[in-house]
């Protein structure tokens, strides 16, 4: 295995970690961004003394060195992956909060975007712009303003023509 495999592994574990324990908020994408500089650091570092030293040809060595680079990525992403309720994955894990379906469920929805931008049309009710807001007549009194204003632009155009004919 090379570097691209093993950063593809640490890829994996990350999304992993973030699908299963989906109780983060933005602090969560900091510690998972932080953590893919710091393990692509490592492996890149892991491959060049390989490289180096003539390891990079045994393939249980490397296969070795995966493993190894496998359980301390995965290690410490349960140990310091921040979540809301202040208690890691592997504390959660050691007293028996597995991830269930449910959880699993809302942590791909977390990683998911809304790709219905495209269909997006100005009459379709649900859009924002045109949505009736419920909870208040604010449509209403709009139109209402709207109409006195009229009404007085009016009343003022008929006024000033009457003076004029005057």
């Amino acid at each position: 295995m090379n570097g691209w495999h093993r950063f593809g592994i640490l890829v994996v574990c990350c999304i992993a970690v973030m699908i299963l324990f989906p109780n983060y908020d933005f602090a969560g994408w900091t510690f998972v961004g932080m953590m893919l500089l710091m393990w692509t650091g490592a492996i890149m570092l892991s491959s060049l003394v390989a490289n180096m030293f003539g390891f990079s040809n045994s393939e249980r060595f490397n296969k070795l060195l995966t493993l190894v680079l496998l359980a301390m990525i995965l290690f410490s992403l349960l140990w310091y992956f921040p979540q809301t309720d202040k208690v890691s994955p592997i504390n959660k894990l050691k007293y028996g909060e597995y991830p269930t379906k449910a959880t699993i469920k809302r942590g791909i929805k977390r990683l998911t975007f809304n790709f219905d931008f495209v269909r997006r049309n100005v009459r379709r009710d649900a859009n924002y712009v045109n949505q009736e807001i419920p909870y208040s007549n604010a449509v209403k009194r709009t139109r209402e303003t709207v109409q006195r204003v009229q009404d007085r632009a009016n009343a003022a155009i008929d006024y000033m023509e009457d003076a004029i004919e005057e």
